[in-house]
């Protein structure tokens, strides 16, 4: 159907709208590709988000997969990421990821 991505899009914006009131805008970003959320920013911003998605991305029909999330830190970062994140399902790394076809992470993912 061509307009199911359109009716979806209008369905999910106001989830967007919402995250995008409940979480500092300095501390977290968030970017949307159809049915793909992506956060980027400090690590207690992006927590605040992925909670919040997690208990409200259902009432809208957004159900989040931690077992197809990963989160990318630097690796000074990465001790505190999985301490945070412990028991979410999410995939904590501080290699890389693709992610919509292109590559995230350090030079030496990116190489390989």
């Amino acid at each position: 159907d061509v307009a199911a991505m359109a009716f979806y899009a209008l369905g999910v914006k106001p989830l967007i709208t919402e995250l995008s009131t409940a979480v500092d805008a300095s501390a977290c970003k968030q970017m949307w590709y159809a049915d793909d959320s992506t956060a980027a920013g400090k690590l207690d911003g992006i927590k605040k988000w992925w909670d919040f998605l997690c208990v409200r991305g259902p009432e809208y029909g957004y159900r989040p997969k931690p077992s197809k999330t990963v989160l990318i830190v630097k690796e000074e970062c990465l001790k505190e990421a999985k301490k945070m994140f412990k028991g979410s399902g999410i995939q904590v790394t501080g290699e890389g990821e693709r992610h919509l076809g292109a590559v995230l992470g350090t030079e030496e993912f990116r190489r390989s």
